[in-house]
């Protein structure tokens, strides 16, 4: 009775403890064969562990040096749309604002790029590497090749993750002025005049201010986007505005000194020249290359002196100095003739040219014909609530401060 009472009580015991041993070794198993990715989704189980292992560390490098996150998608059935596949796997799982997702399903190969990916990759270049991509022959052979050639290209043309606290490129066009090959030309051109001159300079357009003044929006804009390079936040924004067709510069920290209201109107004279005709690309190509000259002439002269000079007018100024140094000459070799032929000199006095005794003045009187009166104007103190002017050496920059609190120099108009 004892031994049958002994064997009832082990059996539940022994079913305990293999279960207690047995529930982590199946659960590590699990984990094992259906590991967790970011980068590569296959809910389905196609590729194998090791080949999920590469792809996602290949992609997490690319990420991390590039600041672009590449996916796979693979699926075993056939995709309908897969742009919107594309979509809702950028919109999902994207933790950056660049994404290129490369589907695979049972029929075919597809590559989307989404975010300021399409301002990176020209349609081109996208076919191009999938024609590559496509020549492989197995699942995992083809994303492998996806993120090396994607890599590679993203290296040579010297992309690099946004700085911490940056959300945004230097180029945001929500209005679509632009191309994607001029997105990819003009991002490229700012993203380096602000490295190189250390001052960032953006570009930004829209197609509505949402009730902001144009001036309040570009201010917003810079500031509650984190632009601004180095310590003191230093740059100049242009925004573009479709509803209202108006433009605004703003500027902050060393912006603000580099660009003053005279540079920014001479600068706008010129680059709005374009813009007004259609000639979008044209214009904000304009403006990062006076952006480019003038910080450099900036600190060529250590902020002491500081000008816009438009190509035109240094001709005009060329024309002028050579016409006034010939006069010049002229007029001194005419002189010289001139008193080599005078052979009676003129005299101070009236009296040499009267004959002694001829003249008798016999009444004299005094007449007041006029007077003259000058005004000079009390300097009054241009200072106000809604702004004040930084004064410099090469000019002033009128500043005023926005809605964050912070003070910004700028200039705004309609094209």
């Amino acid at each position: 009775m004892k031994s049958c009472f002994k064997i009832i009580f082990a059996v539940p015991m022994l079913l305990a403890l293999t279960m207690v041993f047995a529930l982590p070794v199946y659960a590590s198993d699990t984990e094992e064969t259906q590991p967790a990715y970011h980068h590569v989704l296959d809910s389905e189980g196609i590729l194998s562990e090791e080949n999920s292992q590469k792809i996602e560390e290949a992609a997490a490098a690319v990420l991390e040096k590039n600041g672009v996150e590449l996916f796979a998608y693979v699926t075993g059935k056939e995709l309908k749309k897969p742009d919107t596949t594309g979509s809702k796997v950028y919109g999902t799982y994207a933790g950056t604002d660049a994404s290129l997702v490369m589907m695979i399903d049972k029929k075919g190969t597809y590559l989307k790029a989404y975010g300021r990916a399409e301002n990176i990759f020209t349609a081109g270049e996208l076919k191009s590497i999938l024609k590559q991509v496509k020549k492989q022959d197995k699942t995992a052979e083809k994303l492998l090749k996806f993120i090396t050639l994607t890599g590679d290209a993203l290296t040579e043309k010297g992309v690099l993750p946004i700085p911490e606290g940056r959300q945004l490129p230097r180029l945001v066009d929500d209005a679509g002025l632009l191309s994607q090959s001029e997105k990819y030309s003009l991002v490229s051109k700012l993203d380096s005049i602000s490295d190189n001159r250390k001052l960032d300079v953006v570009v930004v357009t829209n197609q509505s201010l949402g009730g902001k003044t144009v001036e309040a929006y570009a201010d917003d804009f810079y500031d509650y986007n984190g632009y601004g390079y180095g310590e003191n936040d230093d740059g100049i924004l242009l925004l573009l505005s479709m509803d209202t067709r108006e433009w605004a510069i703003s500027t902050y920290g060393k912006g603000i000194d580099v660009f003053t209201d005279s540079i920014q109107e001479d600068m706008a004279d010129d680059f709005l020249s374009y813009i007004s005709s259609g000639d979008y690309f044209g214009g904000f190509n304009r403006f990062a290359e006076l952006c480019d000259s003038q910080i450099a002439e900036y600190d060529e002269s250590g902020g002491y002196s500081y000008h816009y000079d438009k190509e035109p007018f240094g001709w005009f100024m060329a024309i002028c100095g050579s016409l006034l140094i010939g006069l010049v000459a002229g007029l001194i070799v005419a002189l010289t003739l001139k008193s080599q032929l005078t052979s009676v000199k003129p005299q101070a006095m009236a009296s040499a040219y009267a004959v002694r005794g001829s003249m008798k003045v016999t009444e004299r009187t005094d007449l007041f014909l006029y007077h003259n009166i000058t005004r000079t104007a009390r300097p009054r103190d241009t200072d106000s609530s809604s702004g004040h002017s930084r004064s410099h050496s090469g000019g002033h920059s009128t500043t005023h401060t926005s809605s964050s609190g912070r003070s910004h120099g700028g200039s705004h108009g309609h094209f």
